[in-house]
């Protein structure tokens, strides 16, 4: 009954269009048109396959051919050469059909509808419809062509592939799966209410295997599930551009497979995301291993414009880019990494492990090694945007330039809780360089690091906040075993335990600041901190300040560092001016070379207001050494209160008394 009402209400639409237009009845015999599908009923995101037939008895005649779609809701589409509109015109402007042309009942010409445009997805009863029309006019011929079909409102959310045991001819179900993921892909249709899985079973899914085409062009809410990264593998042979490309698509997820063989090495979209390429997208990527593949801006995963993808719990490894982004890219978008190893990646530029730029993207959870760049970033690149970088562990990660572990330029973000460790430069930064940005580095574990300067952390030309870290046995060949802070920069060193570090070279500018070196112009502040047992081959064991550079050192505990030449504790050369005070500045044999202090404890005797020179007393305890004993001389000893200094919350003592009233000298510990 529905479809002859929408039957009856064309017809009334197309006859009222003619009759506006209508010459009079001719008395030749005029041609007819017929239009019929190959089925009857169709499931969601098949191809229906619409024909055509004509039959002129009459003289030959040239005619407009029109081919309308009117589906269940009453709507009306027709066809023209670039699509389907909602405008009446022709789909073809002129056809010459000859004197006792006929092909009914085979067709003439015909064309394919997917269901997605116009968008097919209402079940019910729909129909096309044909009509013929005097070229240039709306002077229709004859009567309205039907062909009714049914859309079925059974939506099936699961589909089978199996690339040993299926059919691409088949169903799709469990029972009768098809042969490739691509027939798949383009067989199914799905909403963001009735999204679609398509299940892969376990097998190789490649050209020379199964016949698979790739690259993956995904839909919207239609996802991927392999059986496991071990047993179910989608290997492009580097035959094409990407194993899987999600261009605008919501709403999917990829899981479960081995992502293999992507070489994108083309021009724009062509030349990113070797395994994967998101561009406006974000689709979940989880529990997969993507490896072997390569692209010129990302070799694993590239996320462009827009794109959030989830990509958790897999394994990134083994890929390379010919510019930016080894194991991953991500450009103008905030993708959220959780929990993934990405090792053993390899960028000819920047960003062995992952690059990012212009993003806001949160890394937490992963395990970042092995990776190579042969500039910048070993580990991680990151420029411009602001990361949130937690509880990562970046290890023997490795770059010819600057950043071994994390080389972040121009940003402001925050990279809390990671152990960065073992990672090697042929530049400044063996863990971290900061260059142009305020990024904020909390929390974390810096040891083992080398590079030319700034064995654990390089600033230059930037402010970074650093604190609460432990910089423990990095190695600097020039400046900086743990810290080095180079033109103009002016960070904020506070709470830190930096120990063990070296600036260990054998050259004539080798060997300065084996703790922290202040060079160029810098003026950081360096507050709170432990530096101990720190070495420098040349001069400024502790810290080492030269080039006009003017830290403001306060309320720090620098104790039995070692310099070969001058200055075990703090050396000032050069126009230096550093201002020490509230500091305990202990056991070097000569502790301030060309500087002074003031409220400091100082062993060797450097005169300055309020300094004192009686052992400091240290005691050790379960949570760290170089806390007070209650007689020590530098209780209630420093220039200003504990509250000025910021200092009323934390401990110098044993037992975990709060710091009142006059502020104690040197470091300062976290309440237990």
């Amino acid at each position: 009954m529905r479809l002859e009402a929408i039957r009856r209400a064309t017809i009334v639409l197309v006859t009222a269009t003619i009759a506006a237009s209508c010459l009079p009845a001719r008395a030749e015999i005029l041609p007819t048109v017929s239009i019929y599908t190959d089925k009857d009923a169709y499931q969601y995101g098949n191809t229906i396959e619409v024909s055509l037939s004509a039959r002129n008895d009459g003289e030959g005649i040239s005619v407009s051919v029109y081919v309308g779609l009117i589906l269940p809701d009453g709507s009306l589409y027709t066809a023209h050469s670039g699509g389907w509109s909602d405008q009446v015109g022709p789909w073809m402007d002129e056809v010459y059909l000859r004197q006792w042309f006929w092909t009914i009942p085979t067709p003439f010409f015909g064309f394919d509808v997917p269901c997605l445009d116009p968008p097919i997805y209402e079940p019910g009863e729909s129909l096309f419809a044909a009509a013929l029309a005097h070229v240039g006019t709306l002077d229709f011929i004859g009567e309205l062509a039907i062909g009714p079909f049914s859309l079925l409102a059974d939506l099936r959310s699961d589909y089978y592939v199996d690339g040993e045991l299926g059919d691409d001819c088949a169903d799709g179900s469990e029972e009768a799966p098809w042969q490739t993921i691509s027939h798949a892909v383009a067989s199914v249709y799905a909403l963001e209410i009735t999204p679609v899985t398509v299940h892969i079973a376990p097998g190789t899914y490649s050209a020379s295997t199964n016949g698979e085409a790739f690259p993956l062009n995904m839909k919207s809410w239609v996802s991927l599930s392999g059986q496991g990264a071990k047993s179910t593998i989608l290997d492009a042979e580097e035959a094409v551009y990407q194993v899987i490309c999600c261009q605008t698509v919501p709403g999917l997820v990829i899981e479960g497979l081995f992502i293999a063989g992507g070489k994108a090495d083309g021009a724009d979209w062509d030349g990113c995301g070797g395994g994967i390429l998101c561009v406006n997208s974000s689709p979940t990527i989880q529990d997969c291993t993507i490896s072997r593949n390569a692209g010129r801006f990302g070799g694993g995963i590239a996320c462009y414009h827009d794109s959030s993808p989830l990509i958790q719990n897999n394994t990134v490894t083994g890929n390379s880019s010919e510019v930016f982004g080894g194991g991953l890219l991500c450009f103008y978008g905030s993708a959220i990494i959780l929990n993934n190893t990405i090792s053993d990646n390899w960028a000819e530029d920047r960003g062995g492990g992952m690059h990012f730029n212009d993003s806001s993207s949160y890394v937490s959870g992963n395990i970042i090694t092995g990776n190579l760049a042969k500039n910048d970033g070993g580990g991680v690149l990151c420029r411009d945007g602001s990361l949130l970088v937690s509880d990562n562990e970046f290890t023997n990660n490795s770059c010819g330039g600057d950043g071994g572990g994390i080389y972040c330029s121009y940003s402001s973000s925050l990279i809390w809780g990671n152990v960065l460790a073992s990672n090697t430069c042929g530049g400044d930064g063996g863990g971290i360089l900061c260059r142009r940005g305020l990024p904020t580095l909390e929390s974390s574990t810096i040891t083992g690091n080398s590079a030319n300067n700034g064995g654990g952390i390089h600033c230059i030309e930037s402010s970074p906040t650093i604190s609460t870290c432990t910089i423990q046995g990095n190695n600097a060949q020039h400046w900086g075993g743990g810290v080095s802070c180079y033109d103009n920069s002016s960070p904020t060193i506070h709470g830190n335990t930096i120990t063990e570090n070296a600036a260990a070279g054998d050259g004539l500018w080798d060997g300065f600041g084996g703790g922290i070196c202040c060079a160029e112009y810098s003026s950081p502040s360096i507050s709170n901190n432990i530096v101990s047992e720190n070495t420098a081959s040349a001069d400024g064991g502790g810290i080492y300040c030269i080039s006009r550079s003017s830290p403001a050192i306060s309320s720090c505990t620098i104790c039995s560092n070692t310099a070969v030449l001058n200055g075990g504790g703090i050396l000032s050369y050069y126009d230096s001016w550093p201002t020490i005070v509230d500091c305990i500045v202990w056991g070097h044999g000569d502790d301030l070379c060309n500087c002074s202090g003031a409220y400091c404890c100082i062993q060797d005797g450097d005169a300055g207001e309020g300094n004192i020179h009686d052992a400091p007393v240290f005691v050790s305890t379960p949570f760290g050494r170089y806390y007070l004993a209650p007689e020590s001389p530098c209780v209630d000893a420093g220039s200003r209160s504990s509250d000025e200094a910021g200092l009323s919350d934390r401990t110098t003592q044993a037992d975990g008394t709060p710091d009142t009233g006059t502020v104690d000298m040197g470091f300062h510990h976290p309440m237990p």
